[in-house]
């Protein structure tokens, strides 16, 4: 036996494990899968992000995300190729950003809140100067301070000091261009921590990155008693979003890309890409076919005949001798056909079937016993080819008559 690249030859005849137009496709197949390997061992960076969603590090926002859950809430997301707002939306979180708010995005943003929903921005980056003008607030840097002051009484079961240090950013407040702006959490110097603003029918929630309800935030600083003056304008079970299509979304100049997935989702290379290979699949699956009727490669060829089948069938079982055994099968028919309409045994021997069909009710007539008695006889005689097709031509006459 010798073997070649695409089939086996074997006691001289050769068989094609597939054709070479196939050998594309499978190529095709093959470096998807490595593709969707890379992308699954490799999907997430190494380093867990800031304000990640679902984080479980102390600058992660996984129990935030947890406890809205458990308030009964419904937890979204933003991301995608586009920044989308649901128009359900209760509540949108927005955090520091990777990518900036264009002009378009901003102002519907502002006109989302303007018709009543609420807002909490943490920040926003100095180069996000969209979300700074229509809101007026923007952060500066700050000196350490170990503690900060209640200055509106939202919580009243809340502390009236709290204490935040500076582990995500020596940042705060500056509310100064903002006269609707209120500080609800100040430092003793007087800069701003959390701050409410009303806009429209909705309200916005002003907070520095260091109050921003991170896990560290959550478990070690009390935050988690900043949350329900919130929640106070969300209604329960409403929609809560996070804006995660401009803080992880689609890369820009100078911004990191993590992943072969993040390369291929995020960059207009990696669209090409992904396109490329969708049109190239589409062609290796077209090729070689054509619209409209196919071309017949061959002349056809004349269909059996029904006589043809039953001359090979007819050839087969004399091979294999089986005479005997289309013999046995014929007597069954006729015993079963006869005892359909009577209490009798078709098993029982062929002298005690007779005997016992002549007594049975309805009776046969004598002639009819005589007839079944003569078929029986023959049929142990061993009957060649030609008395089989009588016989099985007298016992369908004898099965069809109305008196049987």
């Amino acid at each position: 036996m010798t073997s070649n690249p695409i089939g086996a030859v074997h006691e001289g005849r050769s068989f094609r494990l597939f054709q070479r137009d196939d050998l594309a496709l499978l190529g095709v197949l093959l470096l998807a899968a490595l593709l969707l390997g890379v992308s699954t061992l490799g999907s997430r960076p190494q380093q867990p992000l800031d304000f990640d969603l679902d984080s479980a590090a102390d600058n992660g926002l996984a129990g935030l995300n947890l406890w809205l859950r458990a308030l009964g809430y419904e937890v979204r997301h933003s991301g995608g190729l586009q920044f989308v707002l649901p128009a359900e939306a209760d509540l949108l979180f927005v955090y520091p950003n990777q990518l900036s708010y264009t002009a378009a995005e901003a102002g519907a943003l502002r006109h989302w809140v303007v018709r009543g929903g609420t807002l909490v921005l943490v920040g926003p980056q100095p180069q996000d100067v969209e979300l700074a003008r229509i809101f007026g607030v923007r952060v500066t840097p700050a000196s350490y301070s170990a503690s900060q002051e209640q200055t509106q009484p939202l919580v009243p079961e809340g502390q009236a000091n709290y204490s935040l240090d500076w582990s995500m950013s020596d940042t705060v407040l500056d509310i100064t261009e903002a006269p609707s702006a209120v500080s609800v959490l100040r430092t003793p110097s007087g800069a701003a921590m959390l701050a409410m603003q009303q806009v429209g029918r909705g309200i916005v929630w002003h907070a520095a990155p260091a109050a921003a309800w991170t896990n560290f935030g959550l478990r070690e600083q009390d935050q988690g008693q900043l949350l329900p003056p919130i929640l106070r304008s969300v209604p329960a079970g409403g929609i809560v979003v996070f804006d995660t299509f401009h803080q992880f979304g689609l890369s820009r100049m100078g911004e990191q890309i993590f992943t072969l997935q993040d390369w291929l989702y995020r960059t207009p290379a990696g669209w090409a890409t992904l396109f490329a290979f969708v049109a190239l699949a589409c062609f290796v699956l077209l090729q070689g076919r054509r619209l409209g009727p196919p071309v017949a490669t061959q002349a056809e060829r004349r269909k059996r005949e029904a006589a043809e089948y039953v001359e090979a069938m007819a050839a087969l079982t004399r091979r294999a001798r089986l005479g005997a055994g289309v013999a046995l099968h014929q007597q069954r028919r006729l015993k079963r056909g006869l005892a359909q309409r009577r209490p009798l045994d078709p098993n029982l021997a062929d002298s005690d079937f007779v005997a016992r069909l002549a007594a049975g009710d309805p009776p046969l007539s004598v002639q009819q016993v005589d007839e079944v008695r003569q078929l029986l006889a023959a049929l142990q005689q061993g009957p060649n080819e030609q008395q089989m097709v009588l016989l099985a031509a007298q016992i369908d006459t004898l099965l069809s008559r109305r008196t049987v």
